[in-house]
């Protein structure tokens, strides 16, 4: 949700079917004013006020739960009312970002515009949001690197002056360690000036920009480079009067996950996620009227998250979206001026979440001594001792997280008596590149191994009943719920492996990933497994090639449109099932990379139950 300027309406996405809509409401009578629909299979993906009548709107082609399908993202403005609809941009050979919304100019926006001609790098833009007229802005900085280097990132002061950008140098394109990061900032003089972002090993570092302090004497970014090698990242300003970077907190497991800003839009802080969400918050005095409000809106929801919303011009009024474990979202009014908190709606209306399982995080080293976080979702009313246990690890692999919060399918299980373990295991985001990196090479091996001393350690904690234990997961969490019944036989009595990989090769002929870059395609075997072309490993990594070590009950899960796992995977592991006189039971529907539509959802669901009582069920 987020209020005009002049707080009189609000602008909020909500679904409709298994499109995502957005909406707009009279603050005054409480009454919806229009109701924007994107198109045939298209859906709202992000929006901004830019007046006090007029919304930018980024649309995009409805893909699935998890596609990797091109979204065919397009950009247009319109009144609140529905007329005026204007395509701003429609992304086929350039994509443009918002920089800022410029609240003294209701007719323009400031935005990048990262075009293929130029190597995307950004050129700072005025963009009128009535007839989409870019005019290039001439303050933006000249670039220091060679033919293929670019402009990342440009970022204006609390005053819309361009004071920082950020370039990435990749020196020799084959040669990953010799890629040189630059900060291009205004000197005391308003003239553009650089710096290398210093660093004392050979990998890139990361960096990733937060924004301004109120009186626009620093900047604050993340990052890792000050390492020596590729740990997790800290939390950096940059001061403009002594061109100095000062390293201001990092935890010693997570990255730097969010920034916490103040009414202006200045940096108070930064948040991080060691288990349950955490703060830091900066100590320059300027900032400290802010960083009060936000403890004192924090204690106000108490065992709950909060995160401030969007401004009316004024700053009088924002938006707060508060959350939890057991509350997926509510929306409120915050008033400044009298500290009034106006309830406006719930995320998930038909949501109790008084009858909701509580989710606790945990820590647990692996077998190699290898630190890991993770989250149980405790079924409501039971103790944490002999439970039925659910194994759901998340998908992607690399990168992906799972967080401290309210999600479906955990609290559908825990709704139904079964605990649910999710396990960040090594390859996983958040924890910084070197425990990322650690999952290199490691598909069906360590990775695996990860989720099996998850189990033991669940079972040997006295948690779950080892004699009552599935694996379920979606994408990459689909491979592991089926390598798992492969590579560890008799731990899980069944398995619900959803969208997966089952056969490695088959998989990447198919998929939409590398079509037309066999290099890139192998470069990523590589990457998985360690090679792209010895057989016995990929078969070994393969589940349908080990199909007859199977002795879990099996419910298999697939989309037949998806293109980012295609279903020849669950026929070609339905084939190897046969061949091995393994019985199975499947779920086949025509939707795409994890189901989107609700029938769809809800016959899974009801599905998934049957077969979860039938096998590990009391």
């Amino acid at each position: 949700m987020k209020i005009s300027p002049d707080g009189k309406h609000l602008a909020f996405t909500y679904e409709d079917e298994d499109q995502v809509k957005l909406g707009v409401m009279n603050m005054k009578t409480k009454k919806g004013v229009y109701s924007f629909s994107m198109g045939p299979n298209r859906e709202a993906a992000q929006f901004w006020w830019v007046n006090n009548k007029r919304l930018m709107i980024q649309s995009q082609r409805i893909t699935g739960w998890l596609d990797g399908q091109q979204p065919y993202p397009e950009l247009f403005t319109v009144n609140y009312d529905g007329k005026k609809r204007e395509l701003m941009w429609d992304f086929q050979r350039a994509y443009i970002r918002p920089v800022s919304l410029l609240d003294d100019d209701p007719d323009h926006v400031l935005v990048t515009k990262h075009h293929f001609t130029d190597n995307f790098s950004g050129k700072l833009q005025r963009l009128n949001i009535n007839n989409g007229k870019m005019n290039y802005m001439e303050d933006t900085p000249k670039m220091k690197g060679g033919s293929k280097s670019r402009i990342t990132f440009i970022g204006v002061d609390n005053n819309d002056v361009p004071k920082l950008a950020v370039e990435r140098d990749p020196m020799d394109e084959d040669d990953f360690y010799d890629d040189v990061s630059y900060l291009h900032y205004k000197n005391q003089q308003g003239e553009w000036a650089h710096l290398s972002l210093p660093k004392i090993r050979k990998d890139r570092p990361t960096l990733s920009p937060h924004g301004f302090s109120l009186d626009n004497n620093k900047f604050f970014f993340s990052s890792n480079h000050d390492l020596d090698h590729n740990g997790n990242t800290g939390f950096f300003e940059f001061d403009f009067k002594t061109n100095e970077i000062k390293l201001l907190f990092r935890h010693p497991d997570v990255d730097i996950a969010g920034t916490i800003y103040g009414k202006d839009g200045e940096v108070i802080g930064a948040t991080y996620e060691p288990g349950y969400p955490e703060y830091y918050y900066i100590e320059d005095e300027v900032a400290q009227p802010e960083i009060t409000l936000h403890k004192q809106l924090r204690s106000s929801f108490k065992g709950q998250e909060v995160r401030v919303g969007s401004y009316t011009k004024n700053k009088k009024m924002t938006t707060l979206y508060v959350y939890s474990d057991q509350n997926p979202g509510t929306f409120y009014l915050f008033d400044r001026s009298n500290n009034n908190v106006e309830f406006i709606s719930k995320r998930m209306p038909d949501i109790e979440p008084s009858q909701m399982a509580k989710v606790e995080p945990f820590t647990l080293e692996a077998r190699d001594g290898l630190k890991m976080y993770g989250q149980m979702t405790i079924p409501p009313g039971k103790e944490l001792k002999n439970l039925p246990l659910i194994i759901y690890p998340h998908g992607g692999p690399y990168g992906a997280i799972d967080t401290w919060g309210w999600e479906s399918r955990p609290q559908l299980f825990a709704s139904r008596g079964y605990l649910v373990l999710q396990l960040n295991y090594r390859g996983s985001g958040g924890y910084g590149e070197d425990f990322q990196e650690a999952g290199h090479t490691e598909w069906g091996a360590k990775m695996q191994d990860d989720l099996t001393d998850a189990t033991l350690w669940a079972i040997n904690q006295g948690y779950a009943d080892k004699d009552r234990v599935c694996i379920h997961g979606v994408s990459y969490g689909g491979y592991a719920a089926m390598h798992a019944v492969v590579h560890e036989p008799d731990l899980y009595k069944c398995s619900i492996p959803d969208a997966g990989i089952y056969e490695v090769e088959l998989q990447w002929k198919k998929a939409d990933s590398f079509k037309g870059n066999p290099k890139a395609r192998k470069k990523y075997f590589d990457i998985m497994f360690g090679t792209h072309e010895d057989e016995a490993v990929l078969n070994a990594r393969s589940p349908a090639m080990n199909a007859d070590k199977v002795k879990a009950a099996l419910l298999l899960v697939h989309g037949t449109e998806d293109v980012r796992v295609p279903i020849d995977n669950a026929y070609f592991l339905e084939e190897k099932l046969q061949e091995a006189g393994k019985p199975y039971d499947k779920i086949y529907k025509k939707d795409g990379h994890g189901f989107q539509k609700i029938p769809y959802r809800i016959e899974l669901y009801e599905k998934m139950l049957a077969f979860l009582d039938e096998h590990i069920g009391q």
